[in-house]
């Protein structure tokens, strides 16, 4: 059996990861590089019990102990298990400081907090570096056969009839030949509307983060910041130390068009800046750290809020998977696992009914 997998992102490299353990033949076909959208600038913050009350809840809990198995296969991944605080900022400037009384705050964040609460702790919360993740599931399944093949997508081959795959376009490169071929390419996922009937919208938002090193690492404590500025609009950034000392500070979404090519992707100073200046008014540590990198990305979005997993239904040897929006780092591995056991064994360990493609048909 030969596959194509439409996206070198985390679910693209994690069905390659399953599938070439079944030793089935993939190649990857990606347009830019490994891990190049939101794979490799995502936060990768794990919650093993948050979505419990949706949909989504078994893939969350399978995915955040798959999570775990893979920092024994994968040391360099940087993945931790971390207490994770919810904070309430008062609006104060740099020459308003005030440091905090309330329990339970690491000492860095010394600046303008006015309450915390316990979100998530060792036990339920815990962090990964996606970059790093998916590049090793890639590189692991390149070690057992499979191929990477940059280029842009540009269609899909089907027999005469249109029943069925037989291949995929690649730009400069000619037809790629597969037995199936698997849509995960993110946002960019709804492009194969093109290719296939009433192929669900799938598209972008975007979201901005900036990347901040400080002078001394801080403790490993995942933040949920809502922050109220004196005039405007309240604010919710996000902030992951990691492990390597950088920090990791996202939020500001906005609804700029998605543009046809990763390569085309481009971060809002003013929202980069906005997350900097909030971090620096919590933090004197921060205040004062380096900055790294400024980026964007775009969480892929189904037209429900659901993720779309399974077989496409207008064609024979058609799967997708993509929409898993801002779990996509948790979700991805499992739906990687559950992805290969469909495509080789016609079943799932997990339940995909909520999330099958034919609910668009």
């Amino acid at each position: 059996m030969k596959v194509v997998i439409c996206g070198g992102g985390i679910m693209g490299c994690s069905t390659a990861y399953y599938l070439t353990l079944r030793g089935v033949d993939v190649t990857i076909v990606e347009q830019t590089s490994i891990a190049c959208a939101a794979s490799g600038k995502a936060g990768g913050f794990l919650a093993e019990d948050w979505c419990d009350t949706y949909a989504v809840g078994p893939l969350a809990r399978k995915g955040f102990a798959l999570h775990a198995t893979f920092a024994k296969e994968f040391p360099d991944i940087d993945y931790r298990r971390v207490d994770t605080l919810g904070l309430s900022a008062k609006p104060g400037g740099d020459g308003d400081v005030e440091h905090p009384t309330v329990a339970d705050v690491p000492t860095w964040l010394d600046r303008n907090i006015e309450s915390s609460t316990v979100m998530g702790t060792t036990e339920n919360t815990a962090q990964v570096n996606p970059f790093k993740l998916t590049q090793a599931l890639c590189n692991a399944a390149v070690q057992r056969g499979a191929k990477v093949q940059i280029g842009q997508m540009t269609g899909v081959q089907f027999t005469d009839n249109k029943s069925k795959v037989i291949g995929v376009l690649v730009e400069g490169k000619g037809l790629v030949p597969c037995d199936k071929v698997v849509i995960a390419m993110g946002p960019w996922s709804g492009t194969a509307s093109d290719w296939f009937r009433r192929f669900p919208r799938v598209s972008g938002h975007r979201a901005h983060s900036v990347v901040l090193k400080p002078e001394t690492p801080v403790t490993p404590h995942a933040l949920f910041v809502d922050y109220r500025p004196r005039s405007g609009t309240k604010r919710s950034p996000e902030i992951y130390p990691r492990p390597d000392g950088e920090v990791y500070v996202c939020g500001m979404s906005d609804s700029v068009p998605l543009p046809e090519k990763q390569t085309d992707v481009k971060p809002s100073d003013e929202s980069c800046d906005t997350l900097i200046g909030i971090s620096s008014r919590i933090s004197s540590q921060l205040s004062g750290a380096r900055l790294l990198k400024k980026q964007a990305c775009y969480l892929p979005m189904s037209p429900d809020g659901l993720p779309v997993i399974g077989k496409i239904p207008s064609v024979d040897g058609a799967y997708v998977a993509a929409g898993h929006s801002c779990w996509g780092i948790l979700c991805g591995p499992i739906t990687g696992q559950l992805m290969a056991e469909l495509i080789v064994d016609d079943t799932s360990s997990i339940d995909l009914a909520p999330f099958d493609p034919k609910r668009f048909y």
